[in-house]
């Protein structure tokens, strides 16, 4: 539960080198080859492609020898990006990795796994910057590009859902950002996502088909617990009949 006890300490001051743990433990998982719904995949590009334009022209990116748009300038921007997490300026650090990103892109296509790393990068810059809405999207983004470049029987498919499920799974136990049922949503999507890659790929008996079938189950019921009808059906009770919410009862499991 590194990840949780991160997190948890977020609303406060956060150290690099607990960022970089917090990211290095954050599991992932990815569906197959098949694409995302295209209302995804257009508002995310279109929303990423914006953001990376708006970071570009910022003054203190550094001038290299290089055209804009040259491959060779990736490198030096990662390294001078995680120079400034070093120090602690996550601003600088995150412009300075979407224009890798954007530099990336240019050159290999919307996509190509040259861009996890760097998306991993991003993500740390805004865990340390609190900007949870932007973690969210990055997440969704990492999403839909594991789906695209991985098959069903990849193995690093599978890593980069367990990432994503990660994140919200640790989200919500928290209840990080207030958006504690959208969470559940997502997680309840990538477990039953991943359970369908497990019953492809892993032998008959791996514990981990426990663990899906556990968190699902967990998911859907805390869906149902939100949900307007159960809501509606508390109301009728009798107030005598109504049981406080156990919120221990409701913690999933973010590690296989």
């Amino acid at each position: 539960m590194k990840v949780l006890e991160v997190l948890k300490q977020a609303s406060g001051a956060v150290t690099f080198p607990q960022l970089a743990s917090l990211i290095a433990t954050i599991p992932f998982i990815f569906f197959p080859g098949t694409v995302l719904s295209q209302a995804l995949s257009v508002n995310i590009e279109d929303d990423l492609a914006l953001e990376v334009e708006q970071v570009s022209g910022l003054m203190f990116l550094p001038d290299f020898e290089f055209g804009a748009y040259d491959r060779r300038q990736v490198e030096p921007l990662g390294d001078l990006g995680r120079q400034q997490l070093e120090v602690g300026d996550y601003s600088r650090a995150l412009a300075l990795f979407k224009q890798a990103l954007h530099v990336v892109r240019i050159n290999n296509g919307l996509y190509h796994e040259s861009q996890l790393e760097i998306l991993d990068s991003i993500i740390a810059s805004e865990i340390a910057l609190q900007d949870w809405a932007a973690v969210d999207n990055h997440y969704s983004y990492l999403e839909h590009l594991y789906r695209r470049l991985y098959p069903l029987d990849d193995p690093r498919l599978e890593k980069g859902l367990r990432e994503v499920s990660s994140w919200h799974v640790n989200a919500l136990n928290i209840n990080i950002d207030g958006r504690r049922v959208e969470h559940l949503r997502e997680a309840n999507k990538i477990f039953k996502l991943r359970l369908q890659i497990a019953e492809k790929t892993l032998i008959s008996g791996d514990p981990r088909f426990d663990f899906l079938v556990r968190n699902i189950e967990i998911c859907e019921r805390q869906l149902y617990l939100a949900s307007d009808l159960n809501k509606e059906m508390i109301a009728r009770l009798p107030q005598r009949k109504v049981n406080e919410y156990d919120r221990r009862g409701a913690l999933i499991a973010d590690r296989d």
